[in-house]
């Protein structure tokens, strides 16, 4: 179980610094994996589903920030989603439209969070 932790945090770390990244770099890496926009988000939500898996078994993982950021986060790219916002999930929107700043910020505040588990270290 440790080890899953480990990994899941260790994944869940990698998905937020890919969404606190400046644009240009998230556009790079969808370039770089010949990825649509739309990866980040799912990138994000596969990890996010198993973070509250985990911390379910493992009450305390997370700390009510961290949690609080996460939520905020999923939140923001479930209301960037669907057809009707397909601009959004552009090199363009990924750029310019505010909504992806607004997700920037709260995973730039999740990354600088400590989750319980580095809290008690």
């Amino acid at each position: 179980m440790i080890a899953d932790v480990s990994v899941c945090l260790s994944r869940l770390a990698e998905a937020l610094v890919l969404l606190a990244a400046p644009a240009g770099l998230q556009h790079d890496w969808c370039e770089r994996c010949s990825l649509p926009e739309d990866e980040l988000a799912l990138n994000f939500d596969d990890v996010y589903q198993t973070v509250w898996m985990v911390d379910e078994q493992r009450p305390g993982l997370l700390t009510v920030e961290v949690k609080a950021l996460l939520d905020g986060i999923d939140r923001a790219l479930t209301a960037m989603s669907g057809p009707e916002h397909a601009e959004v999930w552009t090199c363009e929107g990924l750029m310019s439209d505010a909504r992806w700043e607004r997700v920037r910020v709260l995973a730039r505040r999740a990354v600088a969070a400590p989750t319980a588990r580095t809290a008690a270290c």
